[in-house]
């Protein structure tokens, strides 16, 4: 028993450092790698922006961020909608009635949601950016928040929907 628990503990020591470099790689692609859903060539990164992990959705219309800007953990940023008519999705017979899963142009629309992000903000983690938006330059969006409207510049804003909860200017 005394041997065995000897060799448990060599390996361990052995295998650690190996280990938590295997750790290290995968998790970079976890929490440092963004995803586009739809052309990527709809995203426009300006000099310097940071996106951890952020979720990209072109669906419905193209993305533009402004040179300096960082976002935490999680953020998602949806041109992507869908449309409703009488009630329920609009392309919901193309579903009911065919193969198909979506209701195509019918239901997504391909332009005119378009999100445009100021220069030098600060997009925290969990928030939420909807499209047709436009985020100022110098803007607080908080961990969490939901943006659906328009965002002067250096506003902080938090909450659902997001609402204007201060100013950049005001921190020495």
């Amino acid at each position: 028993m005394i041997a065995s628990t000897g060799l448990m503990d060599y390996i361990k020591i052995k295998l650690r450092p190996l280990m938590r470099s295997v750790i290290r790689f995968l998790m970079f692609f976890y929490y440092d790698t963004s995803f586009t859903m739809g052309c990527s060539g709809k995203v426009s990164l300006g000099k310097k922006v940071a996106v951890a992990n952020t979720l990209f959705n072109v669906s419905s219309g193209s993305i533009v961020i402004g040179d300096y800007t960082i976002f935490g953990q999680n953020v998602m940023v949806l041109t992507g909608r869908h449309n409703f008519s009488h009630g329920q999705r609009a392309g919901i017979d193309l579903v009911r009635n065919t193969d198909a899963w979506g209701g195509g142009d019918l239901e997504v629309p391909s332009s005119g949601y378009d999100i445009h992000i100021g220069t030098g903000s600060w997009i925290a983690s969990g928030a939420i950016i909807t499209g047709g938006v436009k985020i100022g330059d110098h803007v607080i969006v908080t961990a969490g928040a939901v943006v659906t409207k328009d965002v002067p510049d250096y506003a902080i804003v938090g909450g659902v929907p997001a609402t204007i909860i201060g100013d950049t200017r005001n921190f020495n």
